[in-house]
C-alpha cells in the first residue's frame, strides 16, 4: 500500500493462498493490519497472473474470482483488476534512471511507443502507446509470447525442430524463459555430445542452476546455453521494436537478465537486438533505445500508478 500524494510505501506483506479459499479473505487480512487500517483507502489496483476482461480474473489453479466490482462493493473503494504483465507495461513510465541499464544509447522519441518484455517463470509481454486523455502511456497486454519462434542461424534451427518434437509446436515463450533455457541446455548436451569432450553430460540443472554454471564458467554446455537464451531475447526484443516501431525504447524486464548482467553486457543481446544482417537495422532498430530493468518492483511501480489514477478519477467524479 502506497501513500497517493509521496508515493511513500507504508505497509507490506506476503499472504499464503494455501490460507485464503477466496481472494476477499486474504484482501481483507492485508486490510485489518494496523497501518492500513489507519488509512482510508480509496482504490486499488489488483495484478493478477492470468487473462483480465470486464475488470474481472479467475486464477483456476486456485479457484478464486477477483472481481472489481464486487470488491468495490465489499469494501467501500474503487478496484481495477489488471494482468501482471500489463502491471509491469504501467511501471515503465514510473522507472527512473536508477532502475535501468542502458544497452543501447540512442535517444528516445518523445511520447514514442515502448514495449516490454519480461524472461522469468514465463515469458510477458506488453507494448506501451501515449494517450493524450491519460497523460501518459497506456499499455496493450499481449499473449505475443506465444507466437511463434523464428529461430536464427543453423544451431537455433536444430533447437526448434528438437522441441517441436517434444512440445508438438514452438512457442517463443518455450525457449525464452526459465524452462526455455534449461530446455536449450539440454538440447546441447543431448544433440551436440561431440563438442563438449571430457564433460559430464549427465548432469540436469535448473535455471538457476544453467546461469551459475555458465556465469562460473564451470559448464561450458551451461555457458554456449545461456549465449543462445540471450541472443533469441535480444531478437524476440527486436521483432516487439519492430512490430510497434517502438521509438521510445523496449525494456527487458523479468527475473533472469537482471541476474546476468555481466554476461549480458558482453554485447550477445544488443548485437540479436540490432541484427544487423537485416535492412530493417538501418530503417528501424538501429535507432530504438535497449533497456535492461533491474527494479524487481516494476510491476508494484504499475499496479500503484494504476491506483493513483483510480483515485484522481474517484476525487473527480465526487
Amino acid at each position: 500500500m502506497a501513500k497517493s500524494g509521496a508515493h511513500t510505501v507504508l505497509a507490506g506483506d506476503v499472504y499464503a493462498t494455501s490460507d485464503y479459499p477466496e481472494f476477499d479473505q486474504a484482501l481483507a487480512a492485508f486490510l485489518k493490519t494496523q497501518q492500513v487500517a489507519a488509512c482510508e483507502p480509496q482504490s486499488a489496483a489488483i495484478a493478477v497472473a492470468g487473462p483480465v476482461r470486464d475488470n474481472r480474473a479467475v486464477m483456476t489453479n486456485l479457484g478464486w474470482v477477483i472481481d472489481g466490482p464486487e470488491l468495490q462493493k465489499q469494501f467501500g473503494f474503487r478496484v481495477e483488476v489488471l494482468n501482471d504483465f500489463e502491471a509491469v507495461g504501467y511501471g515503465v513510465p514510473e522507472l527512473t534512471d536508477d532502475d535501468i541499464i542502458t544497452l543501447h544509447d540512442v535517444p528516445a522519441h518523445p511520447k514514442g511507443p515502448k514495449a516490454v518484455l519480461g524472461p522469468g517463470t514465463g515469458l510477458g509481454e506488453a507494448q506501451l502507446f501515449w494517450d493524450d486523455a491519460l497523460g501518459t502511456y497506456r499499455v496493450c497486454p499481449s499473449e505475443g509470447a506465444h507466437s511463434g519462434f523464428a529461430p536464427r542461424g543453423w544451431k537455433q534451427l536444430m533447437l526448434c525442430h528438437s522441441v517441436e518434437r517434444e512440445l508438438g509446436h514452438v512457442d517463443v515463450e518455450h525457449v525464452a524463459c526459465g524452462s526455455g533455457l534449461v530446455r536449450i541446455y539440454d538440447f546441447l548436451r543431448r544433440d551436440e555430445p561431440s563438442q563438449y569432450p571430457g564433460v559430464d553430460l549427465s548432469r540436469e540443472l535448473d535455471p538457476a542452476g544453467v546461469s551459475r554454471a555458465a556465469v562460473d564458467g564451470s559448464n561450458p554446455v551451461a555457458s554456449e546455453a545461456l549465449d543462445i537464451f540471450l541472443a533469441i531475447i535480444g531478437a524476440e526484443a527486436a521483432n516487439m521494436a519492430l512490430r510497434g516501431l517502438s521509438s521510445g525504447g523496449v525494456y527487458i524486464a523479468g527475473g533472469i537478465i537482471p541476474k546476468v548482467l555481466d554476461r549480458v553486457k558482453q554485447g550477445g543481446v544488443l548485437d540479436a537486438f540490432l541484427w544487423r544482417a537485416s535492412r530493417f537495422h538501418e530503417k528501424v532498430l538501429k535507432d530504438v533505445p535497449l533497456h535492461v530493468v533491474t527494479n524487481d518492483k516494476i510491476g508494484l511501480l504499475g499496479a500503484r500508478a494504476e491506483a493513483v489514477r483510480a483515485a484522481k478519477r474517484v476525487t473527480q467524479e465526487s
